[in-house]
């Protein structure tokens, strides 16, 4: 393509073809943006077909068992330190409902689940309680038992 360039125009006028160069730039980066989106979805294709082969060899798998190790961490997370099985949710609902008058920021939540480096999670579970309706969630990011709120107003 370089080779095909009228050189003799570009020193006249390097303004006018910078310009036209930009424009076939844009274009090509247009094309070369679709050409990258089919390989991907080619990529994509080709994996399940070869899935779906290996499948129709070997028969499908089954389904694939937790380690002993991830076991160990989500029973951790997902139980109560006495062994009682609730759940993080289950958790923050009894404690709430212990004080429903009670602000509560996720960091102590955590601590007081005994979980302090679970912060995140346990926002989210509070989060995930405050679009169900059991809990109410105040500026300064304070969540409230949702029966609690209503009585304090």
């Amino acid at each position: 393509m370089i080779e095909d360039l009228p050189w003799e125009e570009f020193a006249s006028d390097p303004d006018a073809h910078i310009a036209k160069l930009e424009v076939e730039e844009v274009g090509l980066q247009k094309d070369l943006y679709k050409v990258r989106q089919e390989l991907r979805l080619m990529r994509q294709l080709k994996k399940h077909k070869d899935t779906a082969e290996e499948w129709r060899r070997n028969g499908i798998p089954d389904q694939r068992q937790q380690s002993l190790d991830d076991d160990d961490e989500e029973e951790s997370e997902m139980t109560a330190p006495n062994g009682q099985g609730l759940t993080r949710k289950d958790r923050i609902r009894e404690l709430m409902r212990q004080d429903p008058q009670r602000l509560w920021k996720a960091g102590s939540m955590a601590d007081s689940l005994g979980v302090p480096t679970k912060t995140k999670s346990v926002r989210v579970s509070m989060d995930e309680l405050v679009r169900a309706g059991e809990l109410v969630k105040h500026p300064g990011s304070n969540y409230q038992w949702a029966a609690g709120a209503r009585q304090s107003i």
